[in-house]
């Protein structure tokens, strides 16, 4: 077979390998959640919908790692592939870089039981070694050593998943790839998926550097399919720039898509479950498994006790190299044979007994989400204003907000006295306002469009003391540190700080 292998449903459409992690992670998810009730009706007309790639190649070889034998119960992993090729239906306009590079993968780990699922994302840089590949010509290249989205360059996914396997020792058992138009219709199906930035953000497009075009007020904002897969592209202007943050970004979107779909009820609508299925499976470039709609479905329904937050979504554990490249360490050997041997990640550490006639310790309290508040004090710069008359308040109050997280500003005296403590801001920095205000223990908000990014606290008679910031929500930012994303809990991503 050639390295990408051969669509055997449409011949004229094998140059549309799956775009890109967007509509991989998320949209196969979300294929594999919407078959899983069973009750889907046309599922011949569902089966005629599936492409299936040849897989000969890997199937033939007999150096592959071993596998349990595959039941309803048993372990299984699952590998989602995307490309960043722009050709194909609805995928262009998004760049005019040449040829095809797995962007993103992710090994889905489900565990025995299949109650809980690891999500691992590898990151295209990793610096790795690639063994001997099947190239479209029927040629071979390899084993070197080069970026890991080399491999579905050179061999497309047969290629990719035969890297994986000798670098992981785990078994691949199935695989799906999607491209960028499918996830986008798969977006719009469920009525958006929302995301959340904890300050205002901004990608502008520049011509031969990059951008997605987002554009998104801090808080949360439900996104329709195009803006979805800005939000999912967006890296340049985010973060350190690098892929390694927009990971970060795509898990939390994985994330609440999953939740959407548990959410919106798709499975208890048979409406909605048959339309978004028609629309999935139409997406759907897999192996031969699950190119039959009953076996897809089969694997649904062993889905069916996975609950969101079960599902674990983490980054493979990296070093920064030479070259702009990701080393991978001895963790990343942990979480491979953790993973191997289906083993949490990271390893669960046994509590110590407690000795005879000691007290039970008390439970940690969980902390407290009444405050509704997502932006951190660290992306926050405040201007201290002195509005009471009283010499040397304003310094005092920016050294406890400083000690609370806050960006301290200007430190100054106010024009005039006021009679209570407020905050003013721009209309787009309502969030960091909401955060400021509760440190300071106010009520009083106040927008003033000449502030730009930073936000104001004047500071009256009735000022006490900066009170520390409990947030409603996880920061998303992991930065591949092995703690990962829990597909349970909402996060917010950091935000640039930057409006249009």
């Amino acid at each position: 077979m050639s390295g990408r292998g051969k669509r055997t449903a449409d011949k004229s459409n094998s140059h549309k390998w799956i775009r890109r992690f967007t509509a991989v992670g998320a949209a196969s998810i979300l294929a594999l959640s919407a078959i899983s009730a069973g009750a889907i009706t046309a599922i011949n007309n569902l089966g005629k919908n599936i492409q299936s790639i040849d897989t000969s190649e890997l199937d033939n070889s007999t150096n592959r790692p071993m596998t349990p034998i595959q039941t309803d119960t048993s372990a299984t992993n699952l590998l989602i592939m995307g490309s960043d090729a722009r050709s194909g239906k609805g995928n262009g306009g998004y760049g005019y870089v040449a040829g095809e590079r797995s962007d993103t993968t992710l090994l889905v780990h489900i565990y025995k039981g299949r109650k809980s699922a690891i999500v691992v994302s590898i990151p295209r840089d990793s610096y790795v070694t690639m063994p001997k590949c099947k190239t479209p010509s029927g040629g071979y290249v390899g084993p070197w050593t080069t970026k890991f989205n080399a491999a579905f360059s050179v061999g497309g996914p047969v290629c990719t998943i035969q890297t994986i396997e000798s670098l992981t020792g785990i078994r691949i058992n199935n695989f799906i790839v999607v491209d960028f138009n499918a996830f986008k219709t798969v977006v719009d199906s469920l009525d958006g998926v929302q995301v959340c930035f904890t300050t205002p953000v901004y990608d502008p497009i520049v011509a031969g550097v990059g951008g997605s075009g987002l554009n998104l007020p801090a808080g949360f904002s439900t996104l329709n399919g195009e803006d979805a897969l800005k939000f999912v592209r967006a890296r340049e202007s985010l973060g350190d720039g690098s892929d390694i943050g927009r990971i970060t970004r795509q898990q939390e979107f994985v994330s609440s898509m999953i939740r959407g779909v548990e959410q919106k009820g798709l499975l208890r609508n048979p409406s909605l479950l048959y339309s978004t299925a028609y629309t999935v499976t139409k997406s759907l470039t897999t192996s031969k498994e699950f190119a039959n709609v009953q076996n897809l479905e089969r694997f649904g329904l062993s889905l069916t006790g996975l609950s969101p937050k079960n599902i674990k979504l983490v980054a493979t554990p990296f070093v920064f190299i030479s070259g702009g490249n990701v080393g991978w360490t001895a963790k990343t050997k942990q979480l491979w044979a953790a993973i191997k041997a289906d083993k949490p990640w990271p390893a669960v550490k046994p509590s110590p007994s407690a000795s005879a006639g000691s007290k039970s310790p008390k439970p940690s309290p969980s902390p407290s989400v009444s405050t509704g508040l997502i932006t951190p004090p660290e992306s926050i710069t405040v201007d201290v204003l002195n509005a009471t008359g009283k010499t040397g308040l304003a310094a005092d109050a920016a050294a406890q907000l400083r000690a609370r997280g806050f960006i301290i500003g200007n430190v100054a005296t106010a024009p005039k006295k006021i009679a209570k403590t407020k905050v003013l801001y721009s209309k787009d920095y309502f969030e960091s306002a909401r955060t400021l205000a509760y440190s300071a223990r106010t009520k009083l908000l106040k927008q003033d469009g000449s502030l730009g990014k930073r936000v104001q606290l004047i500071i009256g008679p009735d000022w006490t003391n900066a009170r520390k910031v409990t947030l409603a929500v996880t920061d998303a930012n992991n930065g591949g540190d092995g703690n990962g994303i829990n597909a349970g809990t909402r996060t917010c991503s950091a935000g640039n700080n930057r409006t249009k």
